[in-house]
């Protein structure tokens, strides 16, 4: 009884060790996928990051991609083990035909899980405590957090990873042993060598396919930045994926069966083998396909959208905040302009600092929403995209503002949209109804964005006081009274400098006639930053985990493949294939693993990017 007990976990540690081409890449991969678990959790269980000033940016991002990983590891790792079970169907029907009994190979698959469980565990916490440190000072460092803080471990992160993967292993374990419990012997040792039978209504799938991914297209291709971009790419996101899947795996064998009734095509010695191999593994082929297909789309479009956003994070911060600075007065009986631009030249000089780009300007503001050429009292409250900030300004405050001369007429308007261009020829405020002169292309108070449909900012300009008036009493505004005053500027020097004379203007403002607010964005653009570094941070892991399950199941479908085209090759070369033929054979076969792939993932990503950046 003793030998009988240890010789079921010595054979699991040598089936391991014989079978390392398919069980070191799988426990490489699991490894990492727990190594990154276990990182994210630790990084999430600690008390710092709820304390660090904008932590919360990365503490969200974290948690996001914490739960995108089990997500994404949970089915790939059962995928995975697919090829696994799938290679070992062999060895294990010899070993029920030698005489040792189901509960017996079930005992030592479970001492071969526990063994894959213990190493897997044991290497990825040891390797996040080795670097988790480093990890977390990196998501600090991009994220433009202080990083002279201290990293703790916490145990229930530990825990939590231990139960992930037990929770990982005891499910493909539980798999291994149904199929291995419902199959007999025979089976085991021909299950290798079965064909696949060809799914039903190929034709009709195909079609569905096709509809699917083209459908995905046109909604990827047409969608614009407004309230439902995020519904947009998901549906197109799933779209895709259910075209790409059907299209392989009906679409694909519609094309083979296609070209095996070309006489001239099929029985030619370059493409006979090549075609009759892929329809003797027709499902397993196809899906293997699809998801080098979609995990290549998911590598190239996460590196590069993550990537892009962090290098490019100046210019878009500066597109939405020109200035750091700005002072919001409201009414008639504010302080004099020239005295307020006077004292805060004088505090900047004080204190070091320069000021750059300054602009001030007086305007009436109101709140309307959009519904073709009409600016009206109500509208849709959740269609964040339909509702502006317009400013309402006369001739001559817009002509000293962009330093030009105009020459409206009364029921002639200018209008400036922020967003995408307006295009009519009259504006309405409610029913009153003015003529537009000219759409500007330009304005010193905002930069133009034509494709962000969120782009909520409106200038309307009037040809004086009386006609502003008339078209803010629409809207219950006073426009002789309720008049906004605003200056921004741009200080340039040391941070502490900056910081100092800051103070000193938002006190001495405060103090004045009309005050509304003052507003320092460098916190705001701080958090922007800090947003933006956690999306490169978890971009570069998930690039990462999309390329190493790309890589894995590439090498499976060759290894899988390989072994099992071996005995093929052979006979082959008995009744007269030469060895130049069969290289010709395997390399057509790879550049069509690689190459249908590819081309799919390029469609995708070309198309993917188009909605990613209108």
């Amino acid at each position: 009884m003793k030998n009988h007990t240890l010789l079921l976990p010595r054979m699991a540690g040598a089936n391991i060790r014989k079978n390392g081409s398919i069980y070191f890449p799988y426990i490489g991969v699991s490894i990492f996928a727990v190594f990154t678990y276990f990182v994210f959790d630790l990084i999430l269980k600690n008390d710092i990051m709820y304390t660090l000033p904008r932590g919360v940016y990365a503490v969200i991002l974290v948690t996001i991609g914490f739960g995108l990983l089990g997500l994404i590891m949970i089915p790939f790792l059962y995928y995975t083990n697919s090829f696994l079970i799938k290679r070992r169907k062999k060895e294990l029907g010899l070993y029920s035909i030698l005489g040792l009994e189901k509960k017996h190979i079930g005992i030592m698959m479970f001492w071969e899980s526990a063994a894959m469980y213990v190493i897997v565990t044991a290497a990825a916490i040891g390797l996040g405590l080795l670097f988790s440190r480093l990890i977390f000072l990196l998501l600090l460092n991009l994220a433009k957090m202080p990083i002279n803080v201290e990293f703790s471990v916490s145990p229930r992160a530990v825990t939590d990873t231990l139960l992930f993967y037990a929770f990982i292993t005891g499910l493909n374990l539980f798999v291994n042993l149904v199929q291995v419990g419902k199959s007999n012997p025979v089976e085991l040792m021909s299950d290798s060598k079965r064909g696949e039978k060809e799914p039903r209504w190929i034709g009709l799938w195909s079609l569905a396919g096709a509809a699917a991914l083209l459908m995905g297209y046109r909604l990827a291709l047409k969608a614009q930045l407004d309230t439902y971009i995020f519904l947009d790419f998901f549906l197109a996101v799933f779209l895709v994926i259910v075209g790409t899947y059907f299209l392989f795996t009906s679409g694909s064998i519609a094309v083979l069966r296609f070209f095996k009734k070309r006489k001239k095509i099929y029985y030619s010695k370059e493409n006979f083998v090549t075609i009759s191999g892929m329809l003797y593994r027709m499902k397993k082929n196809a899906a293997s396909l699809s998801n080098i297909c979609i995990f290549s789309t998911m590598v190239v479009i996460t590196v590069v959208c993550t990537v892009a956003l962090y290098l490019g994070m100046d210019s878009i911060v500066r597109a939405n905040f020109i200035r750091d600075f700005e002072i919001y007065f409201l009414g008639n009986d504010r302080m004099d302009e020239e005295v307020l631009k006077q004292e805060t030249a004088a505090l900047a000089a004080r204190s070091g600092v320069e000021l750059q780009l300054e602009l001030d300007y007086s305007y009436v503001g109101i709140r309307a929403y959009r519904k073709g050429n009409v600016l009206q009292v109500e509208g849709e409250p959740y269609d964040y995209s339909g509702w502006a900030d317009v400013f309402f300004m006369t001739q001559e405050e817009y002509c000293l503002l962009e330093g030009v001369q105009e020459n409206l007429q009364a029921g002639e308007v200018l209008v400036f949209f922020e967003g995408p261009d307006f295009g009519q020829e009259s504006i309405c405020f409610e029913t009153l109804e003015y003529t537009v002169k000219r759409e500007m292309q330009e304005s010193r108070l905002v930069t133009k964005q034509p494709d962000n449909t969120f782009g909520n900012m409106v200038l309307v300009v009037f040809a004086d006081r009386e006609e502003l008036k008339k078209a803010a009493a629409v809207y219950g505004v006073d426009g002789g009274e309720q008049i906004s005053y605003i200056y921004g500027f741009q200080p340039q020097g040391q941070e502490e400098a900056v910081d100092s004379f800051s103070a000193q203007l938002e006190k001495y403002v405060s103090k004045q006639a009309g005050f509304a607010t003052y507003e320092d964005r460098r916190e705001h653009i701080k958090e922007v930053e800090s947003m933006y570094g956690g999306l490169l941070f978890i971009g570069v892991f998930y690039g990462a985990i999309f390329l190493i399950c790309l890589l894995i199941i590439m090498y499976y479908k060759q290894i899988t493949e390989g072994f099992e085209d071996q005995k093929n090759f052979q006979v082959m070369q008995k009744v007269g294939m030469s060895d130049r033929e069969i290289r010709c054979t395997i390399k057509r076969q790879v550049s069509t693993v690689f190459g249908l792939p590819l081309l799919g993932a390029i469609l995708h990503t070309a198309v993917g990017m188009r909605m990613v950046y209108p």
